[in-house]
């Protein structure tokens, strides 16, 4: 048996996800589903969600999101209690079945300020409440690995990044191993040490406390979702730089793929084939446009670099159509700022497409729909991406920054186009020479997409991504390399 524990996660039909990890997290589930291999995926029942953006008065406003529909289709199976802030929680645990896969999502029922900390992802009215809710997480998921799988069954417990860090503390064990999803060294959540003496009686020599440290020093192994990653991840924490190695994201492709693109054999053939899913996809969004297709879509801060979609509807001719896609967390100052930007072009632009709240049955659509991808993060804070794989596996190449996992598979002008700076030096994301540099030449990147489309050259391009991708970044590769197969 495989167990992930993981703050998130992205099943279809829920929102118990904020982006990627949660995405990825989902998509593991349901390829052990669908290859028979007994995997455990265990994660928090967030009944309000993440976050919704709805309008009031011409503004995007958060609001919590409505998850009954898909609560409704989980199966009620145990209650437990655990001790946390030195009181007896109850807590449920919820399943989701399918096949070898079991999705268990965390749910307390009481006290009060226990079920209040769990309702929504990423989102706490205090430190201590974000604590008590990742020790609630970690308590439970040891507690339904004791009592229904059994210790003696499981070969790993992989730990999705820094919040699931604190499993180990509770239970040590060589069988966990800590899969970190952010290379930046700033981007590594803390606690006070105060928190885990009087949680756990410990008297950790660091405060704060550093999860993702914690995490390494606690697992047998790191795992880090690209090959550049290693890099960044050994400067971080040297001390654990021979435990780190890359299991570069996949995913799964039946769940992403349009079965009119399955099995193509040639440019031509996938050429008709997406036409006819890209027609089926601008219904479907409620789009009607002849003209090529570009999408930027994911989720919204500052070093994705969402202003460069801005800037180039801005500059670029009406002769195009633009899909734009995310939301900002309800904090992020420059998220909600270019959300407003995003619903001002939409609102005043006839060829431009805003959906704030992606989705999967949303993004599914979006990529089906497209001609050219997006992916512009700035080199070196990416720890993977998987949209842009998302698309290749459609054969929608992308113009894409040299970052995360795009560097192992994307050659320039032979399965996308790309751009800017392949840097294995951490540079802030604000520094206005290289943010001017890079979005001159991405733009020069989208021009030469599309006169490949124009002329035809880009249905090879095309098809060299539609074949390269479907290999490299498929579920059955990450899983023999995890170990799973």
């Amino acid at each position: 048996m495989i167990v992930s524990i993981t703050p998130e996660l992205a099943l279809d039909g829920s929102k118990n996800y904020a982006g990627g990890l949660g995405v990825l997290e989902g998509d593991k589930f349901y390829a052990a589903a669908r290859l028979g291999v007994p995997y455990t995926v265990i994660t928090l029942l967030y009944d309000r969600g993440y976050v919704e953006y709805t309008e009031q008065n011409g503004q995007l406003e958060p609001t919590e999101e409505d998850q009954s529909n898909f609560i409704k289709r989980l199966e009620l199976f145990r209650t437990c209690w655990t001790t946390v802030g030195g009181e007896e929680v109850e807590v449920a645990f919820y399943l989701y079945r399918l096949n070898t896969a079991t999705a268990v999502f965390v749910k307390p029922l009481r006290p009060a300020w226990a079920a209040q900390a769990t309702e929504r992802l990423y989102i706490e009215r205090t430190e201590l409440e974000r604590f008590r809710k990742y020790i609630i997480l970690a308590k439970a998921a040891l507690r339904y690995i004791e009592k229904f799988i059994g210790w003696d069954r499981v070969k790993y417990v992989d730990l999705q990044e820094a919040y699931t860090a604190l499993v180990p503390l509770l239970k040590p064990d060589p069988r966990y191993r800590l899969v970190v999803h952010t290379p930046a060294p700033w981007g590594h959540p803390t606690f006070p040490s105060r928190f885990f003496r009087q949680e756990l009686g410990f008297d950790l020599a660091m405060n704060p406390v550093v999860l993702t440290e914690l995490g390494l020093a606690a697992s047998s192994e790191g795992v880090v979702v690209s090959k550049k990653m290693v890099h960044f991840a050994a400067r971080t924490f040297p001390h654990h730089a021979h435990k780190i190695k890359a299991v570069t994201n996949a995913v799964e492709i039946p769940r992403w793929q349009h079965p009119a693109v399955a099995d193509v054999k040639g440019p031509e053939e996938l050429k008709a084939a997406r036409a006819r899913v890209k027609e089926e996809a601008l219904r479907a969004l409620g789009v009607r446009t002849d003209r090529p297709v570009i999408v930027w879509a994911r989720r919204l801060t500052s070093y994705k670099r969402p202003h460069y979609m801005v800037q180039l509807i801005e500059e670029v001719n009406t002769d195009l159509f633009f899909i734009l896609g995310g939301r900002a967390h309800p904090n992020d100052e420059y998220g909600r700022r270019i959300m407003a930007e995003f619903k001002r072009l939409a609102a005043t632009r006839p060829n431009v497409l805003y959906i704030p709240s992606l989705y999967v049955e949303d993004m599914r659509k979006i990529i089906w729909a497209a001609d050219i991808f997006t992916f512009t993060p700035f080199s070196g804070w990416e720890a993977s991406g998987t949209s842009f794989m998302k698309a290749g596996i459609n054969g929608v190449p992308s113009v894409a920054s040299r970052d995360g996992a795009v560097v192992e598979v994307v050659r320039d002008r032979y399965n996308g186009w790309l751009f800017g700076e392949d840097r294995t030096e951490l540079v802030s994301p604000d520094t206005p020479d290289i943010d001017e540099r890079e979005y001159a030449e991405f733009k020069q990147k989208v021009n030469e997409a599309l006169d490949a489309l124009a002329d035809g050259s880009y249905w090879e391009v095309a098809f060299n991504a539609y074949k390269t991708f479907r290999e490299y970044y498929s579920m059955e590769r990450l899983f023999k390399e995890y170990g799973y197969l």
